[in-house]
């Protein structure tokens, strides 16, 4: 690791403003007072700190969970045939209820993938334990799958677009999303389910529904700001300009810098000025997680179209390599 690496990205980080439109600030978990509130209306905008792993899939009520059971129920073999039949007369299987199931399975798996890594990210990293840290550590592994998932070839067996086409003559109307874009919209769907969850949460049972859903614009806008700059950075990648290509891994760490780790404040390299230890300790972790975007996107690229949309996505890999 030299100081090459930071110096491109530190280069590159320096020609975007502090807080871009790619990584707006979340008031409600900044030291920065809520703009938009009325003075009558105080609400804290203190930091809260989030205690170990969220629940998912999320409980309707966050507050009251339910109890679990103290011994699995057994049905008898009949009942279990009529449930089987049941589901194959309401689509169980079918692409959009499939797209839903196997999506939840892949929310699971990130929460699950980022609860293995909290030691780097909180300890390592020194990420506060926020709102904020959660929401963009999730949204990371979530635009990673998102990426793989709008990639998903388009089924050429899918019911015909009655917009475009109209109907065949006495036959029912089928509309069905493409599974490039089911999968990405169920994904998301579970991921802001778990979002709200954890923002009801923190703000608690007490704050105000129209609190709660401008907070949950607020994040909706965080997401459309990372997944915009993630997409301009991975462009980067594929260019046939290789002055593009040469770039890209720095672009990659500085679009990290300002949306995981809230560019974070390192000192512009200069030949006056030694880099301090802890600033040389953050960009070799920040080139760490680099390394894992890379990794976790060429081995989700290598998994086929059909194990994909049946939820075999595969582990996540540790952000630090052993």
């Amino acid at each position: 690791m030299s100081l090459r690496f930071a110096s491109r990205t530190l280069a590159s980080a320096s020609r975007l403003p502090a807080r871009s439109a790619a990584a707006p600030v979340v008031r409600c978990m900044s030291s920065s007072p809520v703009m938009y509130k009325k003075a009558e209306e105080p609400i804290s905008s203190a930091p809260v700190v989030m205690q170990g792993k969220p629940q998912f899939p999320v409980y309707v009520d966050p507050f009251n969970p339910p109890k679990p059971d103290e011994a699995p129920r057994e049905y008898s073999e009949g009942t279990k045939n009529v449930v089987k039949g049941l589901a194959r007369a309401m689509g169980y299987n079918s692409q959009a209820t499939t797209a839903i199931r196997e999506t939840r399975n892949m929310m699971k798996e990130i929460v699950d993938a980022v609860d293995r890594d909290r030691d780097f990210w909180y300890n390592a990293c020194k990420l506060p334990p926020t709102y904020q840290s959660f929401f963009q550590l999730h949204l990371l592994y979530v635009l990673l799958l998102v990426t793989r998932l709008r990639a998903i070839r388009t089924n050429p067996d899918a019911p015909v677009d009655v917009e475009k086409d109209g109907p065949a003559m006495g036959s029912p109307i089928q509309l069905r999303k493409p599974a490039h874009e089911s999968y990405p919209t169920e994904l998301l769907s579970h991921f802001f389910d778990l979002a709200e969850s954890q923002m009801r949460l923190v703000l608690g049972r007490t704050e105000r529904e129209r609190v709660v859903r401008k907070y949950m614009e607020e994040m909706g806008e965080q997401w459309k700001g990372a997944g915009t700059g993630l997409d301009y950075v991975l462009g980067l990648g594929i260019s046939e300009d290789p002055a593009d290509q040469a770039r890209a891994d720095s672009e990659l760490a500085s679009w990290v810098w300002r949306n995981l780790f809230a560019s974070r404040g390192v000192t512009p390299p200069s030949p006056a000025v030694e880099p301090t230890v802890n600033e040389l300790e953050f960009i070799e972790q920040l080139e760490s997680v680099v390394h894992f975007v890379r990794r976790e996107l060429h081995r989700l690229s290598q998994i086929s179209d059909e194990d994909v949309m049946a939820g075999k996505v595969g582990e996540w890999d540790r952000v630090e390599k052993a």
